[in-house]
């Protein structure tokens, strides 16, 4: 692959997946739902005698309820406390994010979608390491569910000034919509990554168009990497 050029993106269209005040409400709105069919199956089965049948399948129907009621509170727990500052030591993004990348080669290798992934150098950051690696992992895994089979995922990852940029691009025949089963789940892991690398002090631009997902990272580069 030719490598990208990486650009200062000026005023993009904001992705609106990963808005917090857009995605909390979103996701109380979806913790609604299961809570309503819940509380239903629940007052139908008291007004009622239902046969062994009927109460299996009113008791299945209720646990995945339960179940999704679980993921979601999880998820929202974990939105935010990813927003949390936290200490961190001096770490090289270009190993962290191959880490990663290597890590989700077998959930890429399955849904045919192929990794660009081009360091430029060692890109020394101040960061939990424990939070990078989750913030990697959220952002990385958005840009692959978000696309399909024989699509590639292009990552730079460049010293610019004083700051580190890591840039993901997504390039298919079609990216996902809103709509899709499984968006509110890759939504999530998106605004976990950004509050992730916001609470770090880093900065967090995307773009979105027909076809095309791009996503640039910036954080402060330190100035001596860890041995």
């Amino acid at each position: 692959f030719t490598t990208m050029k990486l650009t200062t993106v000026g005023n993009p269209p904001t992705l609106p997946d990963c808005e917090p005040r857009q995605l909390v409400s979103d996701l109380f709105h979806a913790l609604s739902q299961p809570l309503t069919t819940l509380r239903c199956s629940l007052e139908l089965t008291l007004q009622q005698t239902p046969t062994a049948e009927q109460y299996r399948e009113i008791v299945s129907r209720a646990l995945a309820q339960a179940e999704r009621v679980s993921w979601l509170v999880t998820g929202i727990r974990e939105l935010f406390d990813a927003g949390e500052a936290s200490s961190g030591e001096v770490l090289e993004l270009q190993a962290a994010v191959q880490g990663v990348v290597s890590d989700l080669l077998p959930v890429t290798e399955s849904a045919g979608v192929r990794i660009c992934y081009l360091p430029r150098s060692a890109c020394p950051v101040r960061f939990d390491a424990q939070r990078l690696r989750q913030g990697l992992f959220h952002l990385l895994e958005f840009a692959v569910g978000s696309c399909e089979r024989g699509a590639v995922v292009k990552i730079e990852l460049a010293e610019a000034g004083e700051e580190v940029v890591l840039r993901i691009v997504v390039c298919g025949d079609r990216v996902s919509c809103d709509q899709e089963p499984g968006e509110l789940a890759r939504r999530l892991g998106l605004g976990i990554a950004r509050a992730i690398f916001e609470a770090a002090g880093g900065s967090f631009l995307g773009e979105r168009s027909v076809g095309y997902l791009g996503v640039e990272v910036r954080m402060p580069r330190c100035a001596v990497a860890a041995s």
